[in-house]
């Protein structure tokens, strides 16, 4: 069969952009380029993808680049589903074509829903794109139960037509490796910094502990700019605490892992979450977790680390102050969470698409 993917994603030049769909994208293709052996694959881009991905996809995987990108998803992409048909076709950025092909479409949440202020100038076109994947789409495919349940309740949708597949992680992400020396201990938040990540909450939590304990701690946040939430800033000014709180911007995935090794502790404290890929990451590198008790924190964490009711400012300040500070409890946590981090793998995730792509309904 020939397989259509929407590769979209990795046509971004814009590194800060280079996450959440782009890491599925890039790490399902990389996989299935090992996997599969039958199947022939194109990849639909608006610009030529990065010809290092390409070779990591294998032979079996092209590009077709379908320019310009004005009109790409609405004209070009039907077009050429017309003209040169696939067998299934792989709607990967939550959004799938008019097409005859046998279509998988994902979704990742529905967060653009619930908290449509965390998403200015696109949740009204991720409203729309969802309503027609769900429409057009034969299966669907999402990464976790809580948004398998979510889509159930907003669209109708049976849960015969989901299939749940949690995201993977890299082995790259590893306790084994070199760790980022700082000055002091520190507490580190990885994730776009928009408003629903809610990290203005976590400088509350982190300025408090501060003030209870002896010990020196600063913050590091890394994430990327693109959505910037402008009360993170307004928040570390109100607290004076400008000289603890580290903004590092986008860091690499070759550089992130020593991030991760390196801190004390990982925080989360999201309003709402799909899946959290760094919270897994972050385990896998053996920092213990804190996270919001919202979405797929509960079955992707579970009590592999501390979960907290979302906007409780207290219990985040008492959950870093107990993993900063308690060895005993930051070791306990360490554990568990690199036993949790084992249950994710791309490959995994891989071998389930290909499954579904075996065997279309």
């Amino acid at each position: 069969m020939t397989i259509g993917v929407d590769g979209g994603a990795l046509s971004i030049a814009d590194d800060r952009l280079k996450v959440g769909v782009y890491r599925v994208t890039f790490n399902l293709l990389r996989e299935l380029g090992k996997l599969d052996v039958r199947n022939d694959y194109r990849i639909y881009s608006f610009l030529p993808i990065d010809r290092g991905a390409m070779d990591a996809f294998g032979t079996r995987i092209k590009n077709v680049v379908l320019a310009p990108s004005i009109g790409w998803a609405t004209v070009r992409l039907p077009l050429e589903l017309k003209l040169h048909p696939v067998d299934v076709y792989l709607g990967l950025s939550q959004s799938v074509p008019l097409s005859a092909s046998h279509i998988i479409g994902f979704i990742y949440d529905l967060g653009f829903l619930h908290r449509p202020q965390d998403y200015p100038g696109s949740a009204e076109k991720l409203e729309k794109q969802t309503w027609e994947l769900v429409g057009r789409s034969r299966h669907i495919v999402t990464i976790s139960h809580a948004s398998s349940l979510d889509i159930q309740e907003t669209y109708g949708v049976e849960a015969e037509k989901i299939t749940v597949v949690y995201s993977g992680i890299d082995a790259r992400f590893s306790a084994k490796g070199k760790a980022y020396r700082h000055t002091h201990p520190y507490v580190l938040f990885v994730g776009s910094l928009k408003p629903g990540k809610n990290v203005p909450l976590a400088i509350r939590a982190f300025a408090q502990v501060l003030k209870k304990s002896k010990r020196v701690t600063d913050f590091i946040i890394i994430g990327s700019t693109y959505w910037l939430d402008p009360e993170i800033a307004k928040t570390i000014k109100e607290l004076e605490i400008g000289d603890r709180v580290i903004l590092k911007g986008f860091v690499s995935d070759a550089d992130l892992p020593s991030y991760y090794r390196g801190a004390a502790v990982f925080i989360a404290p999201s309003q709402s979450e799909g899946f959290c890929l760094p919270a897994i990451e972050a385990q896998a590198c053996g920092t213990p977790v804190l996270v919001s008790d919202v979405g797929a924190f509960p079955e992707v964490i579970g009590k592999s680390g501390i979960i907290v009711a979302s906007g409780d400012v207290e219990g985040f300040t008492k959950g870093l102050d107990t993993l900063v500070n308690d060895k005993k409890k930051h070791d306990s946590y360490r554990k568990l969470g690199l036993a949790n981090a084992k249950r994710f793998s791309w490959k995994q995730f891989a071998q389930t698409v290909l499954k579904g792509i075996g065997s279309p309904q």
